[in-house]
C-alpha cells in the first residue's frame, strides 16, 4: 500500500504542476520543481541533473544488480484550460491537457516509495521533457544507455478505457508518425498568360489525389495513414498565377518500414513531377516519432505487478487501437520495454481537448 503521506505530497505536486504548465522546450519552471520535490521529499536518491531537458534520479540498490527504469513526461500543450479548478492553468493558452502532470507527479509518488522502502534492483526515475514534439526521448535515451537499464517501464492515462485498470498490450502499441512537407517552387507569370508559367498547383493536387492509393490496407502488415494538415499555393493576387506551394502531411503507420515506404512514394512522385514541370522541390520533417513495439516479457512483467497488488487489468488487441504516438518508442528501440494505459474511464473524450470540445463530444456520441 502507498504510504498515505506520500500519496498526499503526489496530490499537491500534480496540482501545482497543473496550475505552471510550460510548452515543449520551454517547461524551466516545471523542471526545476520538480528537482526541488525530490531533494526535499527523499534521502536516499541520488538526484542526475545532465542541464538538458531531461533529468533523472537514482536509486542505489548495490553493484551487479540488474537497473531498471522508469519514465514520465513532463511538458504541455497548446490549449486552453476550458475548465475552473483551484488548480486550473495560470499560462493562457497552456494547459495540462494530456496528463503529463499526472505522470510525473505519479513517478515522483513511486520515487517517494521506493526511497522509504527500497528495492532489490538499481533503479532510474527518468522525468522525460519535450514529449509532445518528439525530441526529449531521442535525447533522454543516452542516460538509459550509460546507466545501463535492462528494462524501460512507462504509462499513459488514456480516455475511453475502464478506470483505474492498466491496459496493455504485446507487440505493436503506439504507431510511428511524422509531418512531412513538401515545398514546390515553380514560376510565376500574368494570370492571363498561364502557359509562360509554371504552377506547383497540379503537382500537389496529383499528390493528394494519389494518397488513398498510397495508404490502402491491401498487402499491409498495419494500418498506414497519411493526414493532410495544410496546403498553401500562391497568394490572393487574380493578377498573379501561383508559382510556389506546399503540402504539410502527417504520415502514420503501426510499422517504420511502412511509413517510410510511405514517405519515399510521396518523395519520388514529387520528385518526378518537378523534374518533368522545371520546378525544384525540397522536403522538411517534424514532430518524428518511431513505432513504440512492447517487449512481451516487459509486458507479463507489467501484468504480474497489476495482480500483486490487486489491480485489474486489460489486454488491447494486437496491435493496440491506440493511433496516437509516443517518443517512448526511442526506448524500446534499444531497451526492451512497456508502455501502458491506465483508464480515465468510459465516455470521455480523448485527450488534447477543452471543456467546448467536451461538450461537442458528449453531443456527437449522444446522438
Amino acid at each position: 500500500m502507498i504510504n498515505p503521506q506520500n500519496l498526499e505530497l503526489a496530490q499537491q505536486l500534480r496540482h501545482e504542476l497543473h496550475a505552471h504548465p510550460e510548452l515543449s522546450c520551454q517547461e524551466v519552471w516545471t523542471r526545476q520543481h520538480l528537482i526541488d520535490f525530490l531533494r526535499a521529499n527523499t534521502s536516499n536518491l541520488e538526484i542526475v541533473d545532465p542541464a538538458a531537458g531531461y533529468f533523472y534520479a537514482k536509486y542505489n540498490a548495490g553493484e551487479g544488480k540488474p537497473v531498471i527504469a522508469f519514465r514520465a513526461d513532463f511538458d504541455a500543450v497548446p490549449v486552453n484550460e476550458g475548465i475552473c479548478l483551484p488548480w486550473s492553468s495560470q499560462n493562457p493558452g497552456v494547459a495540462h491537457k494530456c496528463g503529463h502532470d499526472g505522470h510525473s507527479a505519479t513517478l515522483a509518488c513511486f520515487a517517494l516509495e521506493v526511497d522509504q522502502k527500497g528495492s532489490p534492483y538499481n533503479i532510474v526515475f527518468l522525468f522525460q521533457d519535450a514529449e509532445e514534439v518528439g525530441v526529449g526521448a531521442p535525447v533522454a535515451v543516452n542516460a538509459l544507455l550509460e546507466e545501463g537499464a535492462c528494462e524501460v517501464y512507462g504509462l499513459h492515462n488514456w480516455s475511453d478505457m475502464a478506470i483505474d485498470e492498466v491496459h496493455l498490450t504485446n507487440g505493436p502499441t503506439m504507431p510511428a508518425s511524422k509531418g512531412m512537407t513538401v515545398h514546390l517552387v515553380g514560376s510565376p507569370s500574368h494570370a492571363a498568360e498561364p502557359e509562360n508559367g509554371i504552377n506547383p498547383a497540379f503537382a500537389i493536387a496529383k499528390i493528394v489525389d494519389v494518397i488513398p492509393k498510397l495508404i490502402d490496407p491491401e498487402g499491409k502488415k498495419g494500418y498506414v495513414m497519411c493526414t493532410i494538415v495544410q496546403v498553401d499555393v500562391g497568394s490572393l493576387n487574380f493578377g498573379v498565377q501561383a508559382s510556389e506551394g506546399t503540402i504539410s502531411m502527417t504520415l502514420r503507420a503501426q510499422y517504420e518500414d511502412e511509413i517510410n515506404d510511405l514517405q519515399h512514394a510521396i518523395e519520388d512522385m514529387a520528385t518526378q513531377s518537378a523534374k518533368e514541370q522545371g520546378m525544384t522541390v525540397d522536403f522538411s520533417f517534424n514532430d518524428e516519432f518511431p513505432a513504440l513495439i512492447n517487449d512481451a516479457g516487459c509486458a507479463d512483467k507489467v501484468r504480474s505487478a497489476c495482480e500483486s497488488a490487486g489491480i485489474k487489468w486489460n489486454n488491447l488487441p494486437t496491435p493496440s487501437p491506440v493511433r496516437a504516438s509516443e517518443d517512448f518508442g526511442n526506448y524500446t528501440r534499444v531497451i526492451p520495454g512497456c508502455f501502458f494505459y491506465v483508464g480515465n474511464g468510459m465516455g470521455y473524450p480523448p485527450v488534447h481537448t477543452t471543456e467546448c470540445s467536451l461538450q461537442v463530444w458528449n453531443r456527437k456520441n449522444a446522438s
